[in-house]
């Protein structure tokens, strides 16, 4: 029985779908099988996939398309290895991810989940996404969105049959999300600091095509978050601290008050929840600080001194008050249909 499985479903991904099998099949770890499932694709997908003969591969064909989250699911219950690696059929592994990440769970018996830092790309730009590290830091990220590459994932089978952990049909196109964070109730959680997945940027991601679905469901995995914590919050609060996290925030400067009173009475009772230092919460929520008071930046220095009167602003990176005050300055907002397109 190989030690890890990866498993990579795949429907109409015919486009990109050569380099993602070589990244894998030319892992410098070797003892592993390569699960692909075809959910039915009607581009060339089943025959690019038939075309390697590497006895590492093990193609699996439904007859049907289910879907995302079923096909996962069914790869969950596919899978042999004691670890299961997640690969999309449009990105690319490093040749060393699955080595070290597999050295650091054998080093690391308490952590069932592992990450790792990605470089997102597009054409001829790229950008290091570089996700927390520690446990802690990842818990109080969750809280607010998505702290893991899907793509970057290995995590301990075993964990996942203890308790009876799958993807939840229920939270479609950020079911990731929602299983990461009902994942962190059983086990410790890890990302490595160093890039070992290229992440293809494009039209047909998720993340592009159905982007409102996928922010309507991630602020039902926040609201369980915050009740899983204890934190029994009314709707406009959450619903501003929705639009924070989302770069989405609206209003005028009595309002863009009242937000930052709330950001930073809920930073510390997250932090004080999860035992992490307040300093790291107002730092992790300051690019967010930076877009709601941006996008108020019209109304001039007044925003500034509101941005540097919470603990949030004074703790955020010093480029976040360079840029906002620049702002202020030239009377310039943050504008667009999400607020962190100005970032």
């Amino acid at each position: 029985m190989p030690r890890v499985t990866v498993l990579m479903p795949v429907y109409n991904g015919g486009e990109f779908l050569r380099p993602a099998i070589e990244s894998v099949i030319g892992q410098t770890y070797t003892d592993f099988e390569f699960l692909i499932i075809d959910d039915g694709s009607t581009d060339s997908s089943f025959a690019v996939c038939q075309e390697y003969r590497d006895r590492r591969i093990r193609l699996v064909r439904n007859e049907a398309n289910l879907g995302l989250i079923a096909t996962l699911n069914k790869g969950l219950e596919l899978c042999e290895g004691e670890f299961i690696a997640r690969m999309d059929c449009d990105d690319i592994c490093l040749p060393w991810r699955l080595e070290k990440q597999l050295a650091f769970l054998d080093a690391h018996p308490d952590i069932g989940i592992c990450g790792t830092w990605f470089e997102k790309f597009y054409g001829n730009c790229s950008q290091i996404m570089r996700v927390p590290v520690e446990d802690a830091h990842i818990r109080f990220s969750l809280v607010m969105d998505n702290a893991f590459g899907h793509n970057t994932i290995l995590m301990r089978r075993e964990v996942l049959e203890r308790h009876g952990l799958r993807y939840d049909p229920d939270y479609r196109y950020a079911e990731d999300y929602e299983f990461w964070v009902r994942c962190s109730a059983h086990t410790r959680l890890a990302n490595l600091p160093e890039v070992m997945v290229r992440y293809r940027y494009h039209p047909g991601n998720t993340s592009n095509r159905f982007r409102r679905e996928q922010g309507a469901t991630a602020d039902r995995v926040r609201r369980r978050q915050f009740e899983r914590l204890g934190l029994a919050l009314d709707e406009d609060t959450l619903a501003l601290f929705n639009s924070l996290v989302k770069f989405e925030f609206r209003g005028d400067l009595r309002r863009l008050a009242q937000a930052g009173s709330g950001l930073v009475a809920l930073a510390d009772r997250v932090a004080d929840r999860l035992g992490i230092p307040r300093a790291f919460a107002y730092r992790k929520l300051g690019p967010h600080w930076y877009g709601a008071c941006g996008s108020l930046a019209d109304e001039g220095l007044r925003v500034w001194s509101l941005f540097l009167s919470t603990p949030i602003g004074r703790r955020a990176l010093w480029t976040w008050g360079w840029k906002l005050l620049a702002r202020c300055a030239a009377h310039r907002p943050i504008t667009g249909p999400g607020l962190g397109e100005g970032l």
